[in-house]
């Protein structure tokens, strides 16, 4: 649970900043910022438990580099105390007023989503530990870590977001986050293999990083295809079902925000599907890095469909904010404490 006292500071200082703009300006701004970096923290730790489960040694060169952006939920955890400490609970008014249930009460949604983060970044903690180790438990964390890591983006899927539009339901949609936070696990390796390339190509060799960013890449174009796949399932069961309540939730988006939602599935499926189909640009460390881009800004597009109809999101203070937990994220990689695995 090592962590360095530089980030400690910065992610104190962050939450101070961010709180002044929280308690100053109404609307969904840390929400909308959260959604993505929690996407970004918790992805590349499921991708390297999946590895480990099967024992592969291809995920080595990465390893150190997807652990490192574990403590941005320990980051998220505290801001998401700033939220609540900023009255912004009340942007849940659909259920809030009126239509509390024993699961939609705000002393629950407040422990459970507090709890559960700093559960995420123990467990990811401890298996960060036994799989850079190479220990015999590696396997065990591994397993810990998805169980974990699935409750975290479920219960994300469905509080965060799900919630604003109550009594809208689709058991559908925690899958689509989980999924959708691995694929921006890939994206986030795909950047790490530009920067990195040469480092990692000079420790691991330049024929066993090749093949790691081979496989990597390959398992990126799978995931634009599963992508696709739970996209199409979201979307075939409202259609088919027919039921008001279900159908409501995407009538509203495509009235509002079609052009935008048709972008979004040409940013996450149809480009990464088409470009990842060729062996030169997968194992080009400058052609997979704006592949990475591009599919972080398709989620962050999609972000901005599924929280603008409910609630404002400032364009500057969602900038500043974004701004300010992208520079924090950038800072907990640089000052990373794990010892990479021997070659």
């Amino acid at each position: 649970m090592k962590i360095d006292m530089k980030v400690l500071i910065a992610f104190v200082v962050g939450a101070v900043i961010i709180a002044g703009f929280e308690f100053m300006f109404a609307g969904g701004s840390l929400l909308y910022c959260m959604l993505f970096f929690i996407a970004i923290s918790q992805g590349p730790i499921a991708i390297v438990a999946a590895v480990d489960i099967v024992n592969s040694q291809w995920i080595k060169p990465y390893k150190a580099l997807m652990f490192s952006v574990r403590h941005m939920i320990l980051f998220i955890a505290l801001l998401f105390g700033v939220f609540l400490l900023a009255g912004k609970l009340e942007l849940f008014e659909a259920w809030m007023h009126g239509h509390q249930t024993a699961w939609l009460n705000p002393e629950f949604f407040s422990i459970r989503n507090i709890a559960l983060l700093l559960l995420a970044w123990v467990v990811a903690n401890k298996f960060a530990k036994e799989s850079l180790a190479t220990s015999d438990k590696k396997v065990k964390w591994s397993l810990f870590w998805l169980f974990t890591y699935v409750l975290n983006q479920t219960i994300i899927a469905f509080d965060w977001v799900m919630s604003l539009m109550y009594p809208w339901i689709s058991t559908l949609f925690g899958a689509y986050f989980f999924v959708e936070a691995f694929y921006s696990g890939l994206a986030l390796a795909a950047i790490f293999t530009y920067f990195y390339h040469q480092n990692l190509s000079e420790t691991y060799s330049e024929k066993t990083f090749k093949k790691s960013q081979m496989d990597m890449m390959t398992l990126f174009f799978g995931f634009s295809v599963f992508w696709g796949y739970q996209f199409f399932s979201q979307y075939l069961v409202i259609w088919y079902g027919n039921i008001p309540e279900e159908v409501a939730y995407l009538k509203h988006r495509l009235d509002q925000f079609s052009i935008l939602l048709y972008l979004v599935i040409v940013i996450l499926f149809v480009i990464p599907f088409i470009t990842l189909l060729f062996r030169k640009i997968k194992g080009n460390p400058r052609a997979v890095l704006p592949i990475g881009l591009i599919v972080w800004s398709g989620i962050l597009l999609e972000r901005v469909i599924m929280l603008a109809y409910h609630m404002p999101l400032h364009p500057v203070i969602t900038l500043v904010e974004f701004v300010i937990m992208a520079a924090i994220f950038v800072w907990v990689i640089k000052n990373r404490t794990d010892v990479a695995p021997q070659p």
